[in-house]
């Protein structure tokens, strides 16, 4: 079964789900304001995707591209199609999708006095089950340490200051100043 990617505009009859889950699904410290997340949807942003099983909304992906580096920024199943295996099925479209391409992705450090070191632990079980290895690199951006994880290859300290770089754009890259720390 192939999950579609459709991209989200604003006539998109789950944009308001979408908007939703991503305010739900994400805590403040990872998320944009919500303006700029509203403009950029409702814009038809590139890499923002409603995930669809044929006709059957499930969740929104938000994708960027640098060189042969996909970067998954968000990713959320609805929680009515949490536990029916979504995430995974998502994961193998996206093996078809970006086959040429390596995938990386952060997820919250895998901290034992965070209130939520059961979800880190099961996250990145998630991803390891669905291909995904640690980079050896944490990135540290002002509110949060986030660990990256790859597929389909290794990446470099250089790359990702490059690829933040290219996503940021210098004034914001200086200004946010994301730090690569080897683990």
């Amino acid at each position: 079964m192939t999950i579609k990617f459709e991209p989200l505009t604003k006539h998109d009859t789950n944009y308001s789900k979408v908007i939703d889950l991503f305010f739900e699904a994400f805590p403040k410290t990872q998320r944009l304001p919500p303006w700029i997340v509203k403009y950029r949807m409702r814009n038809g942003k590139a890499g923002f995707y409603a995930l669809y099983d044929q006709d059957l909304w499930v969740g929104f992906i938000y994708v960027k591209e640098y060189k042969n580096i996909v970067f998954v920024k968000f990713f959320a199943i609805s929680e009515l199609r949490r536990s029916d295996g979504y995430g995974s099925k998502v994961m193998d479209s996206m093996k078809d999708k970006y086959s040429e391409q390596r995938v990386v992705l952060n997820i919250e450090e895998l901290d034992d006095s965070a209130d939520n070191f059961q979800q880190r632990i099961k996250r990145k079980a998630f991803y390891a089950k669905n291909g995904f290895s640690s980079t050896g690199y944490i990135v540290k951006e002002p509110a949060e340490r986030q660990e990256m994880l790859i597929r389909g290859g290794t990446i470099s300290k250089e790359e990702i200051e490059a690829m933040y770089k290219h996503f940021l754009g210098s004034l914001l890259y200086a200004l946010l100043k994301p730090e690569i720390l080897e683990i």
